[in-house]
């Protein structure tokens, strides 16, 4: 897989934009506050820009959609599995 196709993969949204998209109408403590209880968190060193698809997968699971967060939930049992085996050895 090339970069670039990587790089398409990859969606990042801004606080602004996502608390437009939650109907705040900026950024502010009741916007951080309703991502706290989503557990919904921006990426690592860079608190203004959080993954799409991480949104998703946290949405998805606070409104109950099981059948989209248990495949995601299964690759990371997966990983989970794989860090244990090796530890193991």
């Amino acid at each position: 897989m090339s970069k670039e196709a990587i790089a398409a993969e990859i969606a990042l949204v801004s606080a602004s934009e996502l608390a437009q998209m939650f109907g705040f109408s900026s950024p502010n403590d009741a916007f951080r506050t309703f991502c706290r209880r989503l557990d919904v968190r921006p990426i690592r060193r860079n608190p203004n820009y959080f993954d799409a698809k991480l949104v998703r997968f946290k949405l998805d699971a606070a409104q109950g959609l099981t059948s989209v967060t248990s495949s995601i939930s299964q690759e990371h049992d997966l990983v989970a599995r794989r860090r244990a085996r090796r530890a193991s050895e």
